[in-house]
């Protein structure tokens, strides 16, 4: 799948049809359909490289301020920070990525 930054797509936020934020081990990650059907994944500015996000607020941030407003989230693998400093204090398991089920933190 091919990066777009912010800005890049800041300047095509008119011609995305489709966003979605989407869980994955490294972070959370958003992902714009453009019109012509293509999908482009939100990357850095430096290095090309896609840009995972450590809080749901900050990629909302970034894809807010890029001009899309309206997406899908799936949150079935996400734990949100309150949730896992709340895990962390109960000393419990809290897993330390995202979509992954084998690594945990104790």
């Amino acid at each position: 799948m091919k990066i777009i930054t912010c800005r890049a797509l800041r300047e095509l936020a008119g011609a995305v049809v489709d966003a979605v934020i989407l869980t994955e081990d490294e972070g959370l990650v958003g992902v714009v359909t453009l019109l012509n059907g293509e999908q482009r994944v939100l990357g850095t500015v430096v290095g090309g490289e896609v840009r995972h996000f450590n809080s749901i607020d900050g990629v909302v941030s970034a894809m807010a301020d890029s001009g899309v407003t309206k997406f899908q989230f799936d949150a079935r693998n996400f734990i949100s920070r309150g949730k896992r400093y709340s895990m962390q204090r109960k000393n419990t398991q809290v897993p330390l990525n995202f979509g992954s089920e084998e690594l945990v933190m104790t």
